[in-house]
């Protein structure tokens, strides 16, 4: 599948996997926006896959909470409200924060600094600001890495789900704001202080949500 929206997949049992995560990366790129309807006959046509698949592929979204079925209309993307919106960034937070405190009272385990560490560089290092797509692939590879060392798989599932709907078009900060909070993030790690670790990714997705959450409709 490529990412222009008019992807062709074979029918087969990953095809509804993949339509999610183009619909998800749609959602990054603004080919998909909060409350557009999604059409099962024009996915169809789109993905060239049955019908089934598109069923199940938009069963995962609403699972996920990207997607909301409307009786008699259809399935289409959801569309936060400020108070839904500051909902999941709470949760985020308790998320994020839990993650970094683990992760700090594993860091000595071998090879975990270099891997948290590696991560860090590869976001620092994409130069390229408007692939916004590919730098939050480069975000998620480092929260997974941070639940890794964790040593806590059900955080690894879980961040990913609350990214997705929640950052969509409000990334409000800056590509060096954002480098620079995950690099206080990564530093509060290595020090090996749980409680400082919690608290500066805490703090990070505290001052994110309080840019972000103006934007969205009350």
């Amino acid at each position: 599948m490529t990412t222009t929206g008019s992807s062709k997949t074979s029918d087969t049992g990953s095809s509804s996997s993949l339509i999610v995560q183009d619909v998800i990366r749609g959602l990054y790129e603004g080919r998909f926006v909060p409350g557009q309807r999604l059409v099962e006959p024009d996915l169809v046509r789109q993905y060239e896959v049955s019908r089934s698949t598109v069923r199940e592929a938009l069963k995962q979204l609403s699972a996920d909470g990207i997607v909301v079925s409307h009786p008699y209309r259809g399935a289409s993307i959801r569309k936060l409200t400020r108070t839904e919106a500051a909902n999941l960034f709470a949760i985020m937070e308790v998320i994020l924060g839990l993650a970094a405190r683990q992760a700090a009272q594993k860091i000595e385990t071998p090879g975990a600094r270099e891997k948290l560490t590696e991560h860090l560089e590869a976001i620092a290092t994409h130069e390229d600001t408007n692939d916004r797509f590919e730098f939050l692939r480069r975000r998620n590879r480092y929260f997974r890495a941070l639940t890794q060392i964790a040593e806590n798989p059900e955080l690894g599932r879980l961040l990913p789900r609350f990214q997705a709907h929640l950052v969509r078009n409000r990334l409000t900060l800056t590509p060096e704001q954002r480098v620079e909070g995950y690099r206080k993030i990564t530093d509060a790690v290595l020090s090996g202080d749980p409680r400082r670790a919690e608290r500066v990714a805490r703090g990070y997705i505290a001052m994110t949500a309080a840019r972000a959450l103006p934007l969205f409709p009350e």
